[in-house]
């Protein structure tokens, strides 16, 4: 019988969270951030909200601030409040008992698996930039290390992962392999994960039974991308699953204690994604390319 898992780190139906950090996600939260990265359940979290006595009625500083910071600790009307957020269950109890199971299912399979050599076969959905941001102090910058490759599902050798997987190769790998969306492929990878998303890497050994007439992203094309793109705190969905819309892992080298977080770059470099209209131009150019493919047949 085929074995078949999902991403149960991923998953956003599970918990919701009223942190404020949560509310541009809708307080969506995923199982990973509760249970692997914050491990705030069922305890919850617990923060310390910086206030000012006088900031707080309206008045001004003063030192001139406009925000409560780390500079204000001394003054006599810094004050701090406790803040604890529980993250709370939307499943009903036999639900949240079943998830518990496939749980405990995928953290086996992964246990066997991780860091492991395996067999991978499936359809290319995107290619798109590796970036990464580093800041420190003032400066920053927007590293480019290679390619990430996504599927919607693929085979696991013999497990069939109904679930979005990544393939990171270098730029020298995408060069000579030439990726693009809607290209069969099997390889050997070994496989890790990334903050709850699985992630091949170090692929080897590729086949392609079907290559796709699509162009593929070039090196040349992703460091233009990289000068011209367009960064956003937030992930909105239809950046997401958006052909120019790729994830930006954020570190802060100054402040120890940051974890990566991950905004949105836009590749097309769109300000502001609810006036993008990207999408509308692409669909213009393809009634444009039918009208003119049915001209020439007749």
């Amino acid at each position: 019988m085929l074995k078949v898992l999902i991403n149960q780190y991923k998953r956003q139906d599970v918990f919701r969270c009223s942190h404020k950090a949560h509310f541009r996600f809708e307080k969506s939260v995923s199982v990973y951030h509760v249970l692997k990265e914050k491990e705030c359940f069922p305890q919850g979290c617990l923060y310390f909200v910086w206030k000012c006595k006088l900031l707080n009625k309206g008045n001004s500083c003063p030192k001139g601030y406009q925000h409560v910071g780390r500079d204000c600790f001394s003054c006599k009307n810094y004050f701090d409040e406790k803040m604890n957020y529980q993250p709370e269950i939307l499943l009903d109890p036999e639900t949240y008992q079943k998830f518990q199971r496939e749980l405990e299912e995928f953290e086996e399979w992964l246990q066997e698996t991780r860091g492991k050599w395996v067999e991978f076969s499936g359809t290319v959905k995107a290619v798109k930039p590796h970036f990464r941001k580093i800041k420190f102090g003032s400066k920053q910058t927007i590293s480019f290390s290679g390619f990430l490759i996504s599927f919607a599902e693929g085979f696991i050798d013999r497990t069939f992962f109904e679930d979005h997987i990544f393939v990171s190769i270098s730029r020298l790998t995408q060069q000579n392999l030439r990726l693009a969306a809607g290209d069969e492929v099997e390889f050997q990878a070994r496989l890790g994960i990334n903050r709850g998303r699985i992630v091949l890497d170090r692929i080897r050994h590729v086949e392609f039974p079907h290559k796709e007439n699509q162009k593929a992203l070039t090196v040349s094309e992703a460091l233009v991308a990289r000068s011209t793109g367009t960064e956003f705190d937030c992930q909105p969905e239809k950046c997401m699953i958006c052909e120019k819309g790729c994830l930006l892992d954020v570190v802060d080298k100054a402040d120890t204690k940051s974890s990566v977080r991950r905004h949105l770059y836009c590749l097309a470099g769109v300000e502001n994604p609810e006036e993008c209209v990207y999408h509308l131009v692409k669909k213009i150019e393809r009634e444009k390319e039918l009208r003119y493919s049915s001209e020439q047949e007749t």
